[in-house]
């Protein structure tokens, strides 16, 4: 009993040992790269078999009133919204209210002729070959407005032939969820999602411009972003419009709190069963048979031979890795827009080195 117990602690100390050196590892990493890269805020957390890991914050969220950040703070996810849109739209997949592989034109069929060949996968996967509607720099004062725009104009290429990474995907994917659940895209977002798992930090701005003029809600625990300016040595403050009908593919502000609630979420199989998760971070096919680069929203590649998903946002306010078969997920959050987002594989490196 005596050889036993000697063993349990001498387990626990291996792994107390481990785990300092991960997070020193992780920790210096990250301050070092906020040194060089001149970020005023960065959050990071691990998250590994539905537990968190890791959570740490760094930096000020705001550096006009000296504000600290912290784990509820908000940070702009740019492109990353999508990984939370996706999962919120698998819910709809889960209850037989859509179907991934049907004609978008079954759901709305006052869509053009032209796009009868057009499947819901096609939308999620950028495969769909619709007009990109920011590239055309239009403003578009509705959902509505843009869909238009987008009908009136012809494909850029037959769906399912190629991947192009564009924005008049999600408006559509916009549309599909309205119309299948009745409700505003930000409304269902909130029901299926955010207020199931608790995420009380995780909203968009609504922010509207006219002319000269923007508008926004406010955000008390949001960070700001930053550029940082070489030649004055000093940083600048940077806003991006995401208009409301991007919402699906981005502008949502979230914390590292809240986004480590979505991951666990995702690990215990509180939202969605295994397989439709599967689904999520399985690459979808082109019609010549090849895997798109894109599942259900989320990127799908490749880490040392074993699958790595997940998506980028802002250049860098926003990177979020996922490695399904380790149930590990790993989120870097920043504030300043001139960095690419690289970091989140590298703290993942970090984390795996020191694991057996």
């Amino acid at each position: 009993m005596k050889i036993k117990k000697y063993f349990c602690i001498g387990v626990l100390i291996t792994l107390s040992i481990v785990a300092k050196a991960q997070a020193i590892e992780i920790d210096n990493f990250l301050q070092n790269q906020m040194k060089e890269h001149h970020i005023p805020a960065v959050s990071v957390a691990i998250i590994e078999h539905g537990k968190v890991v890791l959570t740490k914050t760094y930096g000020k969220a705001n550096l006009e009133y000296n504000i600290t950040n912290s784990e509820g703070t908000a940070f702009q996810l740019a492109s990353a919204t999508k990984l939370l849109a996706a999962t919120a739209l698998m819910t709809l997949v889960q209850d037989g209210k859509l179907d991934l592989h049907i004609k978008v034109r079954a759901y709305l069929p006052q869509l053009p002729q032209a796009w009868d060949d057009m499947q819901v996968i096609d939308l999620v996967a950028h495969q769909s070959g619709i007009a990109d509607l920011l590239g055309l720099k239009y403003e578009f004062n509705s959902l509505q407005s843009a869909l238009d725009t987008a009908v009136a104009r012809p494909l850029d290429f037959a769906p399912g032939t190629k991947t192009v990474y564009a924005g008049g995907d999600y408006a559509v994917v916009m549309k599909l969820i309205e119309t299948i659940t009745g409700m505003s895209y930000q409304q269902f977002l909130n029901q299926s999602l955010l207020a199931k798992l608790g995420m009380k930090h995780t909203v968009y701005n609504n922010m509207e411009q006219d002319f000269i003029y923007r508008t926004y809600d406010t955000i008390p625990y949001a960070a700001t972003v930053y550029k940082w300016d070489s030649e004055k040595s000093q940083q600048r403050i940077f806003s991006m419009l995401f208009p409301s009908w991007t919402y699906p593919a981005g502008g949502l502000f979230a914390s590292i709190e809240d986004l480590s609630k979505w991951a666990v979420a995702l690990d215990n199989n509180t939202l969605l069963k295994p397989e439709i998760q599967e689904q999520m971070w399985t690459a979808a096919k082109l019609r010549d048979g090849k895997d798109s680069p894109f599942g259900v929203g989320w990127i799908v590649a490749d880490r040392k031979g074993e699958k790595a998903t997940g998506h980028s946002g802002g250049p860098a306010l926003a990177d979020i890795v996922r490695l399904p078969d380790r149930k590990l997920t790993a989120i870097v959050l920043t504030n300043q827009l001139e960095l690419r987002p690289n970091l989140t594989m590298q703290v993942v490196d970090l984390y795996l080195k020191h694991k057996k």
